[in-house]
């Protein structure tokens, strides 16, 4: 067989995985661009910044740190992988696994409030679009079957053990190992890390590295079958989950200024102890107009609230107060009261709306006491009734509010190394 009869299919694989990433691309943009609201430019502009978010994430994901063979540990989501209207304060980890590997993940130099390790079949949420309760519009069951993919999960506080100095190996593998070790489910591919900081000037992020024990070689090639496929599937990512967050988001179109607490995900999602669950909604707030938030939190070893914008892009959290956590906000007799708005109400638990009417709001109850988990009550006010509406809360001066938002900065970029 001479050389072109060889090399003719492979390249006609690359040039049609190509092609394809290509045109889903393509329908990713005719998603945002046929959406009614980006006729406003700043609205289409925006939405096209979530592709290249997407984008972004995609290529981490899908390409380099696909390896199960060399295995690496890339960011599923930071401040410039946004999507999902994903946490500010967590650090995401992503490394792709072989079922029938044994790895060793290392985490040296950092102390995180929370540490998980979860295993999934798949981390590409839009594999488990649930359209059929969708089309019920019965947001809980699709936002259960998003959520279900996971196969196991160790985490501190839980079952990782830490050394004397805070640092941590933890075994990945079939067979049991007498220190910390998560077990290979037989359908797991992905691994997820969470490292989720509340002090976030003193917290410092784990350096985690994952190698693989089982198996050693020469290094990574670039396989012809291998990088078609990988080029095919980053544009599924980007075209997937545009599909998938509009298709979630439109189950709870017509709902706005209002949050609903979910039922805590399963056993498995991401800790080995205590209740975990997600909430959310979205607001429209006109100009002069303002949100309060109101909620007395259970008690939980992690919780934040945060905003994100009509695309589920997480609103800046590096040069804005979009979230506040557990540790960040001031309670009040133990009641968590917030404004949302487009500019400074002088309080301490402001969420600034960098400019967006229309908004999404997350939150989550982490390693909760109990299933009993509260919602934060939403109340609209005109921005001019806030001094009324806030009597006896304390205010904060235009000089606090600027030191915390240099800190919050220096804290944000130290965190991702920019």
């Amino acid at each position: 067989m001479d050389a072109v009869s060889i090399t003719e299919p492979a390249n006609d694989n690359l040039d049609a995985a190509w092609a394809k990433l290509c045109d889903d691309l393509r329908s990713a943009g005719d998603l945002i661009a046929g959406d009614p609201v980006a006729a406003d430019p700043k609205m289409r502009s925006a939405g096209y910044r979530y592709l290249l978010n997407l984008l972004n994430a995609g290529l981490e994901q899908m390409v380099f740190s696909a390896d199960p063979e060399y295995p690496e540990v890339g960011h599923l989501q930071d401040n410039t992988k946004r999507y999902a209207t994903e946490s500010p304060d967590c650090l995401f980890g992503h490394a792709t696994l072989d079922v029938k590997g044994t790895y060793r993940l290392t985490g040296t130099g950092g102390r995180a409030r929370y540490l998980g390790l979860t295993l999934y079949d798949s981390v590409n949420l839009y594999e488990n679009l649930d359209r059929e309760a969708l089309a019920r519009r019965d947001f809980a069951t699709a936002f259960k079957a998003a959520t279900g993919g996971t196969l196991g999960a160790i985490s501190n506080p839980g079952g990782i053990t830490l050394d004397a100095d805070g640092n941590f190996d933890v075994i990945i593998s079939a067979e049991s190992y007498a220190g910390n070790w998560l077990a290979m489910d037989p359908a797991a591919t992905k691994l997820m890390i969470r490292q989720y900081f509340y002090d976030w000037e003193n917290e410092e992020p784990y350096h985690i590295s994952i190698e693989r024990l089982d198996e050693t070689g020469s290094g990574p090639i670039a396989d012809p079958v291998v990088i078609a496929s990988q080029v095919a599937r980053v544009g599924e990512f980007v075209d997937g989950y545009s599909d998938y967050w509009a298709a979630m988001y439109a189950a709870r179109s017509g709902n706005v200024n209002v949050l609903r607490t979910q039922p805590p995900v399963s056993d498995t999602y991401a800790s080995d102890s205590g209740y975990i669950a997600y909430g959310g909604g979205s607001f429209e707030i006109a100009d002069d107009e303002a949100v309060i938030l109101e909620v007395s939190p259970p008690a939980c070893h992690f919780w934040n609230i945060h905003l994100g914008d009509y695309w589920g892009q997480s609103l800046d959290y590096t040069f804005r107060q979009t979230s506040l956590n557990g540790h960040q906000a001031t309670l009040d007799n133990g009641v968590f009261r917030a404004v949302v708005a487009h500019r400074d109400p002088g309080v301490a638990n402001w969420l600034d709306t960098a400019g967006n009417r229309f908004i999404r709001c997350v939150y989550r109850w982490w390693l909760a006491e109990s299933d009993d988990l509260p919602t934060p009550t939403v109340k609209v006010v005109k921005f001019s009734d806030l001094e009324q509406e806030l009597a006896g809360v304390e205010r904060i001066s235009a000089d606090k509010r600027k030191s915390v938002l240099d800190r919050r900065r220096r804290a944000v970029l130290a965190r991702y190394q920019r």
